[in-house]
């Protein structure tokens, strides 16, 4: 058994040392597994190449039944289990204390008998086999082509501020009195949007950079400059008023998205179904109020194309 989970892994990562990786052994011993399965099964399941390694025919065979076979234990062990269900979650932190923790009283009373368990650790990438998570929400391009993926949202960004700044913004030159709060060391994000908006910001160098979305809307929050965020993330604020989007209508389209994951095959199965099936009613409600809060016609048909 641990010698075939290690062929899948194997198998998903397309190398010995990334398998090692994601498994937490060694090099040696991932391919000694591999070695001691084949001589057992009496033919080779990859071949060596300069730039990795590829599936034989044979392991082509075996992969997607070894796939299931893991994942119809998995489901069996699950429902033997006298107590709820948990249903583990990797997701962005922003994502995470924005809108997904407010909002989960909500799945907790559709659904009392599954105990959700959250993480906010790196989150452009998740291994399910090493890390034990059922699901995530990954901040990526475009999707991991080793799992089931389906986009939630793609990001676009606008600044947010406080109301006391926004009310001195009357068109987006005015940014260039105000500072700068930034998402990224190389400010790439506020160049792209001031580029869209036709300004140059005089100090578009300056000004603190976090890589937590949720720290710079914090500072923004506070009155010491103006942000750059995706509406969904801060919706809540934005209904209630703690920040203003000055701009609505000048939304920079970041080429990222907020992608759902989960094993390839898992999204069958009901825990993760329920979630899945929670985000995308729960999104649509969030877009819907986000539309229906901007000042014009032409903004609401923006958001409702992002989910």
């Amino acid at each position: 058994m641990d010698a075939l989970q290690t062929f899948v892994v194997v198998a998903r990562e397309g190398s010995m040392s990334r398998a090692a990786d994601a498994l937490f052994l060694t090099q040696s011993a991932v391919s000694r597994q591999i070695q001691q399965l084949e001589a057992q099964l009496g033919c080779t399941l990859f071949t060596r190449q300069a730039r990795g390694i590829q599936l034989t025919r044979a392991g082509q065979t075996l992969l997607p039944v070894a796939d299931q076979a893991f994942l119809s234990i998995r489901r069996a062990i699950e429902g033997l289990e006298a107590t709820p269900s948990s249903l583990s979650v990797k997701m962005p932190p922003t994502l995470a204390l924005r809108w997904f923790l407010p909002r989960l009283p909500h799945f907790q009373r559709q659904h009392p008998d599954i105990d959700v368990r959250m993480s906010t650790g790196s989150f452009s990438k998740v291994r399910f086999e090493a890390e034990g998570f059922d699901s995530a929400i990954l901040y990526a391009r475009q999707s991991p082509g080793d799992a089931y993926a389906e986009r939630l949202f793609q990001e676009r960004l606008t600044p947010v501020c406080s109301p006391d700044i926004a009310a001195r913004l009357r068109t987006p030159g005015d940014l260039m009195h105000q500072a700068l709060i930034h998402l990224t060391p190389d400010h790439a994000d506020w160049r792209a949007w001031c580029q869209l908006a036709g300004i140059v910001h005089p100090a578009i160098d300056a000004g603190p950079s976090f890589e937590v979305i949720d720290m710079a809307v914090n500072v923004a929050n506070q009155g010491l400059g103006v942000a750059i965020a995706d509406p969904v993330l801060i919706a809540d604020d934005l209904l209630c008023g703690r920040l203003v989007a000055p701009f609505p209508t000048l939304v920079l389209e970041s080429g990222f998205g907020n992608w759902f994951v989960c094993p390839k095959g898992m999204e069958h199965d009901a825990q993760v179904g329920a979630l899945l099936s929670w985000l995308r009613v729960e999104l649509a409600a969030t877009v819907s109020g986000i539309a229906a809060s901007l000042p014009d016609t032409a903004s609401v048909g923006h958001y409702q194309r992002t989910v």
